[in-house]
């Protein structure tokens, strides 16, 4: 959850604790009063209806749902937004246990979240989890959740905010797939180049060995025309002469020079594309919920070469793998797409910080180490480091420092998202001005991480 969210849950936790403290407060003040003097019962009838009214405005109003529950997980009071998110009444609302909305796995994951804050005291904000409605639809909320204990400290239940996050998380998922895309055609364009690049070498010499091949074939006709007038006992200074010429006008010497080239050139074209194709195959693996165990090492060669035109021009990529990692449990398209965007980035940033008229290249190394419980890769590149003023900002969603129409600033926040939330890793940066960034991702290989 943001910062910008979590201060509004704390002002609003802050601002109920405060009215409960003036109702408690009232309530004795008025009790007193009662007691020193019984012809203040009406107006104090009627300072409690206001205060009333204005505690079940104040909830009322809420841009959050509030909702308080005993220990044991019933409904108590709660304002009529949540009686919107959850779709009942709240006539059917009240004392039905929160767990009834809830599969087994997230029954799981509301009872460790109130349990913690039984155990701790401790609010907490921000807990995720999946309900399902009256009307069946299943909707992702958020809770923020505090202790409520009794004038004696005693707990007796917990209160907090709930709001339905299903349009933020729709939204989130629509963000993803549109930087995805805007990937995948950045690098749709640069993998035509590169396939294009030999093809088209290919295609000039086969045609150059086809033109080669029909003035060869005229030279063999005069080559087969002397061979006869010799077995013939004919003249053949005649033969010579017409072959000599042949010889000269179609410059022999220099077909036989590059005949040769122009094969090994279209056999290297040919086993490059075939290269990028299998790559690319590799790459795009098909999406799956269920981690698989991928050679880490494989994965990113395949990434650098889909990714070339990207780079070739501004950097060379130096590659230093831990030959003895072993299969680490992956998301394979979404570790592609992570290490993808990643040298994406080092590319630009190299090409921000070398001289393109020198013809100079920068550095762009790809590391790759392993020990029983962590997998770790490091991509570093040459370019003009991360300003210390922006730092703490680079995995925001949207926030980018390029010109309009070179990056969404998705590609970083959707990569912490995937090693972070999905793969239980983490991801940072080591950064230097003017000598460059490394970017820093761990995963759990599935031994030893608990």
């Amino acid at each position: 959850m943001s910062c910008k969210h979590t201060n509004v849950f704390k002002r609003k936790l802050q601002e109920m604790s405060a009215i409960d403290s003036s109702l408690q407060n009232n309530k004795y003040n008025l009790k007193f009063c009662l007691l020193k003097d019984s012809g203040f019962s009406q107006n104090t009838d009627m300072i409690l209806q206001e205060t009333g009214n204005r505690y079940r405005s104040f909830f009322e109003n809420m841009e959050q749902g509030y909702y308080e529950i005993d220990l044991y997980g019933n409904f108590i009071f709660f304002n009529g937004l949540v009686c919107k998110i959850f779709g009942y009444s709240k006539d059917e609302l009240y004392k039905v246990n929160y767990i009834r909305f809830m599969n087994k796995e997230n029954k799981g994951i509301a009872y460790n979240a109130f349990n913690d804050v039984f155990k701790t005291e401790k609010p907490r904000i921000g807990c995720v989890f999946q309900v399902v409605r009256k009307d069946g639809l299943t909707r992702q909320v958020s809770l923020s959740i505090c202790p409520v204990k009794n004038s004696s400290g005693n707990k007796t239940g917990f209160r907090g905010t709930v709001s339905d996050i299903s349009g933020q998380k729709i939204l989130e998922a629509q963000k993803r797939h549109a930087q995805k895309l805007e990937s995948i055609g950045q690098l749709a364009a640069g993998i035509a180049h590169e396939i294009n690049t030999p093809l088209q070498y290919t295609t000039d010499n086969t045609r150059f060995l086809l033109d080669s091949f029909a003035e060869i074939e005229i030279i063999l006709t005069s080559y087969h025309k002397l061979l006869e007038s010799v077995k013939l006992g004919r003249e053949t200074q005649a033969v010579i002469r017409e072959l000599d010429t042949l010889i000269s006008q179609i410059d022999l010497d220099y077909l036989i020079k590059e005949i040769p080239k122009a094969i090994g050139q279209s056999l290297e074209g040919l086993d490059n594309v075939s290269k990028i194709v299998v790559a690319l195959k590799q790459f795009s693996h098909p999406g799956t919920d269920e981690k698989i165990c991928i050679d880490i090492n494989k994965a990113i060669e395949n990434t650098i070469v889909i990714s070339r035109n990207e780079w070739k021009y501004i950097a060379d990529v130096i590659t230093d793998y831990d030959l003895s990692m072993p299969m680490i449990p992956c998301l394979p398209g979404e570790f592609n797409q992570v290490i993808l965007n990643l040298i994406i980035n080092a590319s630009h940033a190299v090409a921000d910080s070398i001289d393109k008229a020198s013809g100079n290249k920068g550095i762009i190394k790809i590391k790759t180490r392993c020990n029983d419980s962590w997998a770790e890769i490091r991509i570093s590149d040459t370019g003009p480091g991360i300003p210390e003023e922006i730092r703490e900002r680079i995995f925001d969603p949207f926030f980018t420092t390029k010109e309009v129409g070179k990056g969404s600033g998705q590609g970083l926040a959707i990569s912490h998202s995937v090693i972070v939330k999905k793969h239980g890793g983490s991801i940072g940066f080591e950064t230097k001005i003017n000598q460059g960034t490394t970017m820093i991702i761990r995963i759990p290989t599935g031994k030893g991480n608990g």
